[in-house]
């Protein structure tokens, strides 16, 4: 009956820590390239052995890279904005997205104006991120990968002119796919105050041990 006992209190000592929350991210990604894009990011799924999963959190972002050419063909000078939008469609069995498009990035030069017969070139950039949580489940346990497929639709155009233009556009337009499990780990290493309480309870084991053998002869 001591045997079974110690083997409890130390096992007890050793395993019943309290839960230590924790988080792991994974994330891939798409470089700028021209548009229009497509593929599947991948991201790993959650490996069970790390601990409980709590929560499932996730961030897309999509990034456009664009110049715009704007001519004044016309016989007055003019002012006005162009714009480059990219629309994006994306999809995972485990994600809860929207409609199509699930997002747009929308890019503008702002107001500018252009005399009769002028040109310029204007760089413009922007970002769009989404994000979401999920509710943890087997979904989301590995060994695997959970793999967002996305593709692009791009417009551009311009607005408040008011005359005779012509627009062009050179866009470039990238992804991220990023995901965050929480769980809870479990640590098999005693903490502090329990290293007097294990160091006793050893000794007793040997203690008990040696007076067995004792017994014995």
């Amino acid at each position: 009956m001591r045997a079974h006992l110690m083997g409890l209190v130390l096992g007890g000592a050793l395993l019943a820590q309290p839960a230590s929350a924790a988080t792991v991210t994974f994330s891939d990604a798409f470089a700028l390239s021209d548009v229009e894009i497509s593929g599947v990011l991948s991201v790993s799924k959650f490996d069970t052995s790390l601990g409980t999963l709590t929560g499932v959190s996730w961030t897309i972002t999509g990034a456009i890279a664009s110049v715009l050419g704007i001519t004044n063909t016309g016989a007055h000078p003019i002012n006005g904005s162009a714009f480059t939008s990219v629309d994006f469609d994306v999809s995972a069995a485990e994600l809860s997205l929207g409609a199509s498009p699930d997002f747009s990035v929308f890019g503008t030069t702002g107001l500018v104006a252009l005399g009769v017969g002028a040109s310029a070139l204007f760089p413009v950039t922007a970002t769009t991120t989404i994000t979401g949580s999920e509710t943890p489940s087997s979904a989301f346990f590995g060994p695997g990968t959970i793999d967002l497929s996305f593709l692009t639709t791009t417009s551009f155009g311009g607005n408040g002119f008011g005359g005779d233009i012509t627009i062009s556009q050179a866009t470039d337009a990238g992804l991220m796919f990023e995901i965050t499990y929480t769980f809870d780990e479990f640590s098999t290493v005693p903490l502090p105050g329990s290293l007097a309480f294990l160091t006793g309870a050893l000794a007793l084991a040997g203690l008990v041990r040696i007076r067995r053998a004792h017994a014995a002869t």
